[in-house]
């Protein structure tokens, strides 16, 4: 069962391994399965994806993309209150990341030299929804609506069929509101290929954004590393990290640890609290949960016993640190007053704070984005954002005067990186 620690008595490699849990080791997954798959789709488009659609999830497709009749029915078929908890949703969603929109930058020096940045947006997305242990249809909202106020014009749902070939009809009914006509029913890394390369049936995307497992992750990387596409983040394990003062509700705190843990059995769910009193409380309820055996009761529990972890701080600022160099996909600040603590919180994919804001209103309701680095990369990356969806171009365009100003230091740069004859000579011709 879940473990309670004093925080100051970690030893280093304890620290180490919590500070630096780097994603899983794709190179032998990469070399064996997901380049074979991906250089297959390559040469073979459509008839490559559904082979490896047959071979691993059992489903012999007749078509890769699901037709417009399809969609239609999914939406009429789907449970209407369901759709209509989703769409609201999908306001407040619509309505944080309006907030993001970015406006041309422009300035003038005064040599005469205009300067700038122009924001224009990637043509073509594709959104991964995973199937298997848990569907994700609020990731398809948290991809799609930031690529759409961007600018994006055409975006691709890729997603694994069910057994009967088909996709939800939750999802349809989504995709026909928001207006996602392409629905590719593959996962894994055939679907990320047949995205990320194109196919015959198939428009190759620029961007391929969403949540998946280890095939799904190495098969963005290696596209990646191609140059053939962009992608969020490297996928892995969901995670949350909740600091707690001695006023915290207990159940409450248990319950979000849970939440977390009942992901799957690789999520990792931390609580750090300056109460003694708190953390054992929290860990009583989380046994009294796992012996009720409810819901995901064996994924739960693998996850709160192998990874689960309950530190005990001196003080709330030490738990800050403590987040700080963890970096964590979510972290909750349950403690008083837990705004005069925000300058302080560092690394974190997405901040909920204090007692009314569970990691999962933001999963799914409040607007901010879901898909969110993990593994400690919050340290050096953001969520996925209307940003994601943009390409900076910067530009340019200076006087005879400002060039001239500009001759000598480029002409020794030049000369010193060994370029003078045609970096510096470029400057110099206009001149003669």
């Amino acid at each position: 069962m879940i473990k309670i620690k004093k925080l100051k008595d970690l030893t280093r490699s304890e620290l180490d391994k919590l500070f630096n849990r780097f994603g899983e080791d794709l190179s032998e997954t990469l070399h064996k399965v997901v380049i074979p798959i991906i250089n297959d789709v390559r040469d073979n488009g459509d008839e490559a994806v559904k082979k490896y659609t047959e071979k691993f999830d059992r489903v012999k497709l007749d078509s890769l993309v699901v037709t417009k009749d399809e969609i239609e029915e999914g939406y009429k078929k789907a449970d209407p209150d369901v759709l209509n908890a989703f769409m609201n949703a999908k306001v407040n969603i619509e309505e944080f990341h309006m907030h993001q929109k970015r406006e041309m930058i422009r300035y003038q020096r005064s040599d005469g030299t205009e300067l700038g940045v122009i924001f224009q947006p990637v043509e073509r997305a594709a959104v991964y929804a995973p199937g298997g242990k848990a569907s994700y249809p609020s990731s398809i909202l948290m991809a799609a609506i930031p690529a759409m106020i961007a600018g994006t014009k055409e975006i691709t749902l890729v997603t694994p069929p069910d057994k009967n070939g088909t996709v939800s009809d939750i999802i349809l009914g989504i995709c026909r509101i928001i207006g996602i006509s392409t629905i590719v029913k593959a996962g894994g890394a055939q679907g990320i290929a047949a995205a990320g390369l194109g196919t015959e049936t198939v428009r190759k995307s620029d961007i391929i954004v969403g949540p998946g497992n280890i095939f799904v992750t190495a098969a963005k990387a290696h596209l990646f590393s191609l140059g053939a596409i962009q992608i969020d983040s490297m996928a892995g394990p969901s995670e949350v990290l909740i600091i707690a003062d001695e006023n915290a509700n207990a159940e409450w705190v248990a319950y979000d640890l849970l939440s977390q843990a009942e992901h799957e059995e690789m999520a990792i769910a931390i609580l750090v609290t300056n109460s003694e009193d708190l953390a054992e409380k929290v860990k009583a309820e989380i046994i009294k949960d796992i012996e009720k055996k409810q819901g995901r009761h064996e994924i739960k529990k693998t996850s709160i016993t192998q990874n689960g972890l309950i530190l005990v701080s001196e003080n709330i600022d030490q738990a800050v640190e403590f987040s700080n160099s963890y970096a964590p996909e979510h972290m909750e600040f349950v403690v008083k007053d837990p705004m005069n603590y925000l300058e302080k919180i560092k690394n974190v994919g997405s901040l909920f704070l204090g007692e009314y804001a569970p990691v999962a209103v933001g999963d799914y309701y409040s607007g901010t984005n879901h898909i969110l680095p993990v593994g400690g990369a919050c340290r050096f990356s953001s969520g996925v954002s209307v940003e994601t969806f943009l390409r900076r171009t910067t530009f340019q365009m200076l006087t005879r005067d400002a060039l001239e100003m500009a001759r000598k230091p480029v002409n020794l740069m030049s000369k010193a990186e060994g370029f003078e004859d045609k970096h510096g000579g470029s400057v110099e011709i206009r001149f003669k």
